[in-house]
């Protein structure tokens, strides 16, 4: 506990320095206000909340500061809006001025693969053509029809799962069984095929590894290069699970491009 209070202490002398010799803030860029936050200590304190204690400090911050407050995680200042009318003007009116995405976290560009999915991409040709993809082969009702079959298939695994373990004498785990056939569903809709139960099961646990354990990740983003000295361990975590995420996924990619 000791080393780590020293940790912390010489971090948080370093950045204040690093204030005091090489000051950025500069009077024009004006931000909306939200809470005073320690550099260094701030950062190291909310990257390790979780994801859902994150809405209840906005709830928080917005009661206090206003519907659009400024809050400062990974050494870059983000705005949240919690009014309608704001979003509005922000998302819709001025769409062309924020359509953008900032570069995102250390640990966000590695598990996206360089920001290369709809959720991260910069606005641009990737993500026109993700958003393509995703509105007019996934989301268009037209391709409801299109995968009634791959509906029925996955309803039939549903309940061949429950009736099952229903008349081994088994307490009935509903929520995993749902979890299960929902992610037979999306690994079709993703690949084409139908997989058996040991590839979709090494997808689904690789995957939800990497989702369990993404909080643990996100103080990795704090000074890559002494980060990579702290929390060797969390790192190589890191790319362990990357490494078997690209050794189950990548022979179905390559079988599909074929």
């Amino acid at each position: 506990m000791e080393t780590w209070l020293i940790i912390v202490i010489t971090l948080c002398i370093c950045a204040l320095l690093n204030l005091l010799i090489n000051p950025k803030v500069s009077k024009n860029n004006k931000l909306p206000p939200g809470p005073f936050t320690i550099p260094i200590l701030g950062n190291f304190l909310f990257l390790l909340r979780k994801f859902s204690e994150v809405e209840p400090i906005l709830r928080k911050h917005h009661a206090k500061y206003g519907p659009i407050i400024t809050l400062r995680i990974s050494f870059r200042p983000f705005i949240f809006i919690a009014n309608h009318n704001l979003a509005h003007k922000s998302l819709v009116q001025n769409g062309a001025i924020f359509a953008d995405r900032p570069p995102a976290p250390l640990i966000g560009k590695l598990t996206s693969r360089n920001q290369h999915n709809i959720n991260t991409a910069f606005y641009g040709p990737t993500w026109r053509l993700l958003r393509r993809n995703l509105i007019s082969e996934i989301l268009h009702p037209s391709r409801v029809k299109s995968y009634s079959r791959a509906r029925k298939w996955v309803l039939d695994i549903l309940l061949n799962r429950l009736l099952s373990q229903s008349e081994s004498g088994d307490p009935v785990i509903v929520k995993d069984h749902l979890q299960y056939s929902m992610f037979c569903l999306l690994v079709l809709m993703c690949f084409g095929d139908k997989l058996g139960e040991t590839q979709i099961k090494e997808i689904e646990d690789v995957h939800r590894r990497l989702l369990l354990r993404s909080n643990r990740f996100n103080i990795l983003s704090i000074w890559r290069s002494l980060g990579k000295i702290i929390f060797r361990k969390r790192w190589q975590e890191i790319y362990d699970l990357m490494r078997d995420q690209e050794a189950v996924l990548m022979p179905l990619i390559e079988a599909r491009r074929k």
